[in-house]
């Protein structure tokens, strides 16, 4: 379980609960003590460190007799969201989601497909659109994994749908892939957009996951008069000369 990396134990086990944490496989409190050195095969003290250390970094907190338990706060304040759009739109005016509609549904074959479900699962769909004061520059269709969302029942227009997700259920994704592509606007989402058919505009489509790589959101999104800017940082790897690129919306 333990590779020699340098780290002291108690931190290496300290990292392993954090991470269970962050994943919501402890969603409220912390095993006790004896079981967590059962299960580490190590004594209590060693496991006493490790939760010293986080109770000193402030993710949780231990009650008399009660037991340890996870700092919600401490844990929201952990993430940084994902923009809903990475994107930059022709005009400086902010840019509101407004949302249609919020229906149980469930997956057909693309879907389930890109979200590696199976035909009918349960998923909420999410219509929302992109509004620049009155003007319309995006229409956007997201699928929630009804196995973490189950009981959604609102989205407001106020603040990202991720921030939203995690205050409502605790957990939101954690890492997404993006895929851009320039499209032409056909009929539908001309009466979507308020646009003329044959406009350019992009199709981003959107997985996002947990830290267990499990899928949470997959969506498509169309949006107009949008830019997208990206720097690539390169470097070179000493050990074997290979070449690592990042690439960062800018």
């Amino acid at each position: 379980m333990f590779e020699s990396d340098g780290l002291p134990l108690y931190l290496k086990i300290k990292n392993i609960i954090l991470q269970r944490i962050l994943s919501c496989t402890y969603t409220d409190r912390l095993p006790g003590e004896l079981i967590l050195a059962d299960e580490f095969n190590v004594a209590r003290g060693t496991i006493k460190q490790a939760i010293d250390s986080l109770v000193s970094g402030g993710m949780v907190y231990r009650e008399q007799g009660k037991g340890t338990f996870i700092n919600r706060d401490a844990l929201l304040k952990h993430y940084t969201d994902l923009p809903d759009v990475l994107v930059a739109f022709g005009t400086p005016q902010p840019v509101q989601a407004e949302v249609i509609s919020l229906l149980a549904t469930m997956a057909d074959h693309d879907v389930a497909r890109q979200m590696g479900l199976e035909v009918g699962s349960q998923l909420m769909r999410l219509e929302r659109r992109m509004l620049q004061g009155d003007r319309i520059v995006g229409h956007s269709l997201s699928w929630l994994n009804s196995r973490f969302y189950n009981d959604l029942s609102h989205i407001d227009d106020e603040g990202t749908l991720y921030s939203q997700l995690r205050e409502a259920f605790g957990y939101s994704p954690t890492h997404a892939r993006e895929n851009f592509a320039p499209v032409v606007c056909d009929p539908r989402l001309a009466r979507l957009l308020g646009c003329e058919p044959g406009e350019a505009l992009f199709k981003i489509e959107r997985i996002a996951r947990n830290p267990d790589d499990v899928v949470l959101e997959y969506s498509i999104t169309y949006v107009k008069n949008a830019t997208l800017s990206l720097e690539i940082a390169a470097n070179q790897n000493a050990a074997d000369a290979h070449w690592n690129c990042k690439i960062v919306a800018r």
